[in-house]
């Protein structure tokens, strides 16, 4: 493999342990040993900004985000990209979701520049649950009244109907992708959008090829981004789909496996 230029990781249930945490004093050491052989380092997740900038608040200045599933990539408050989801698109998602087979019954929530927004009908358990991944998640009556850019729509679908929800929702509506991000929830997505988009346009601006990424993913969302970069990883964790893919199976993420390998390696 090429020389490495560039590490991209997933964060819940790669980069972050099971509870959402990592080791920031082992990440800061890692991060310094990579800056000297000016490696990039890029968080790449569909959580929003304004929850992967509160997690990495220290390092903020130093990584790169790609955000909202490669809806939004920043760099020092910099936006080198992003991609709008129209109000009459993401209420035509939530249409077809509250009306279809895989109906999931409220569990929506729209991911915008601003905050996130669920429905005041929403179930207080459902809430608590996005709270954990979003920040300035609000309620209101009707998604019509939101008044933010909107990146993405996420929504529960049963477990068990995960995978044939996501390729029903897609091929309902062409112009977007859903994609699973967790083992009950899929994030919905314009069509031309997702992690390795982002990545690519990313690793094209600072003249990076592929074969000098590494990836990091576990689950069906990080496809793209594993597929394009040259030295793909999956945690012990992920989807069989995505260890398949994967060039390397390292531990799970309760290890902090990723850290634990780029230590020993880098």
């Amino acid at each position: 493999m090429a020389a490495i230029k560039l590490i991209a990781t997933d964060m819940d249930g790669t980069f972050l342990d099971e509870k959402g945490n990592y080791d920031r004093q082992r990440f800061r050491n890692l991060l310094t040993r990579l800056q000297q052989k000016g490696i990039h380092f890029v968080v790449a997740s569909g959580r929003s900004y304004l929850a992967l900038e509160k997690l990495m608040f220290d390092f903020r200045e130093e990584v790169i985000f790609v955000a909202e599933n490669g809806s939004l990539v920043m760099e020092r408050d910099q936006v080198h990209y992003q991609s709008l989801m129209p109000q009459e698109l993401y209420l035509k998602v939530i249409h077809e979701l509250s009306t279809g087979p895989f109906g999931s019954h409220q569990k929506f929530l729209l991911s915008g520049k601003r905050g996130a927004y669920v429905l005041e009908s929403s179930l207080p358990a459902y809430v608590d649950r996005m709270n954990q991944y979003y920040e300035q998640v609000q309620s209101v009556a009707h998604f019509k009244q939101v008044e933010d850019d909107i990146f993405k729509i996420t929504a529960d679908v049963e477990e068990h109907h995960i995978l044939e929800g996501t390729t029903w929702l897609t091929e309902k509506l062409p112009e977007i992708t859903a994609v699973t991000t967790g083992f009950e929830s899929i994030d919905v997505i314009q069509n031309h959008v997702d992690k390795s988009k982002g990545l690519e346009g990313l690793c094209h601006r600072l003249n990076i090829k592929p074969e000098e990424v590494v990836a990091f993913g576990d689950n069906l969302n990080d496809f793209g981004m594993l597929e394009y970069a040259g030295l793909s990883i999956a945690t012990a964790n992920a989807r069989k789909e995505i260890k398949q893919l994967a060039d390397l199976v390292i531990g799970p993420c309760s290890d902090a496996s990723v850290l634990n390998y780029l230590e020993e390696t880098i």
